[in-house]
């Protein structure tokens, strides 16, 4: 669509130009005709040509297609600037705004990029991509009601293209308004060849509007459709865990992981909160960064109750530079504690200094103290 707006602003320059060999060369007609090309970077050696400051040069026809090659190339600045120059020459072609509002969308010039496309008129009426432009300038501005209302005239205008009600869909999303969402979501899955991307944000927004049964249902059938899609597997985890089900959720992301190495630890996690440690430790021992791995496997040690395997990985985690970290610092100290080694305990609880690690290596001594005290009683 771009480059066909493109080559419809270009046509009116390009009245086939003559370059025959005995002629000067029309750098600006030159440019123009490989621009319509799709030949960016040889239109912007053909306009590099040019000296502005020479009789007869087509200065409408020069600044137009320089705002097009800069904003071909992301130059928006100078995009904006040499669509203001063809319009002070006297560029009268309405679709100029148009590109004058994509340019200065890119510099978020929201409200100036607004104001180019009403300046462009019913022009562009009939191009779908200015209304996306105008309903995401809006919104961007705060505008939000605006933007919706803009979207959904277009979807009126151009019935065919769900792409409006798409963007409706995340809007409503991005505003909390989740139920919302979830109930034009549903009328726009029936209608559209939708993405993984879509059922997952669906799904996650009933979650959000606390519908816990209808998001598991509506999830699982998606994850039927798109058996390997990631953000499917991660929406209906988190459903589960919220619905209070972290071994449901651990369920779904193991079996992700088999497709997703890098979700291991995430699977290990939830199997740690579900209770089930030994299946968390045995995800845990195929996590890959030897770091990460062995962070988390500090806290599954605590959770297994294994405080001998925790202190003899001392030496480890110090080569690991975890020790920097107060929160394995202050498991060490525990699992030191739980072996009855209160020298060492205390070696790593003197180390601690965050206010809540402080308060908890506190009641730490205190507990120790009376170990010390009445070895009898200590638990």
């Amino acid at each position: 669509m771009k480059r066909l707006i493109a080559s419809i602003l270009l046509s009116g320059f390009l009245c086939a130009p003559s370059f025959a060999a005995e002629e000067e060369v029309d750098y600006v007609a030159l440019a123009a005709l490989l621009m319509r090309d799709g030949e960016t970077e040889r239109a912007a050696d053909a306009l590099a040509n040019v000296d502005t400051r020479a009789e007869g040069i087509d200065l409408i026809q020069y600044h137009t297609v320089r705002g097009l090659i800069a904003l071909e190339q992301q130059s928006l600045q100078v995009a904006a600037e040499a669509f203001d120059a063809a319009i002070v020459a006297g560029q009268t072609d309405p679709l100029i705004h148009l590109y004058r509002a994509q340019a200065l969308f890119g510099l978020e010039r929201y409200a100036d990029a607004v104001a180019a496309l009403d300046a462009a008129g019913s022009a562009v009426d009939g191009l779908s991509g200015a209304w996306l432009l105008r309903a995401h300038a809006r919104w961007m501005l705060g505008d939000k009601q605006a933007a919706l209302d803009s979207l959904s005239e277009a979807g009126n205008r151009f019935p065919g293209n769900t792409s409006f009600q798409r963007r409706q869909v995340f809007y409503l999303i991005e505003a909390g308004l989740y139920q919302e969402a979830a109930d034009l979501g549903r009328d726009y899955l029936k209608r559209a060849d939708a993405k993984a991307e879509d059922y997952a944000a669906i799904g996650s927004a009933l979650r959000r509007s606390k519908s816990y049964t209808e998001a598991l249902g509506f999830l699982e059938a998606a994850r039927l459709k798109f058996p390997d899609d990631g953000s499917i597997a991660k929406a209906l985890a988190q459903t589960w865990l919220e619905q209070g089900n972290p071994l449901a959720a651990a369920d779904v992301m193991a079996a992700q992981a088999e497709r997703e190495p890098e979700l291991l630890s995430e699977a290990a996690e939830l199997y740690r909160r579900a209770g089930r440690t030994t299946q968390a430790l045995n995800l845990n021992a195929r996590v890959t960064d030897p770091q990460r791995k062995l962070k988390q496997r500090v806290g599954l040690w605590i959770a297994a109750q294994r405080y001998d395997e925790l202190t003899a990985a001392e030496p480890a985690l110090l080569r690991a530079g975890l020790l920097d970290d107060e929160d394995v610092r202050y498991a060490l100290a525990y699992a030191w504690y739980k072996g009855r080694d209160f020298v060492a305990s205390e070696r790593h609880l003197s180390a601690l200094t965050r206010s809540d690690l402080f308060r908890k290596a506190t009641e730490l001594r205190r507990l120790m103290q009376e170990c010390a005290d009445t070895p009898w009683t200590c638990a």
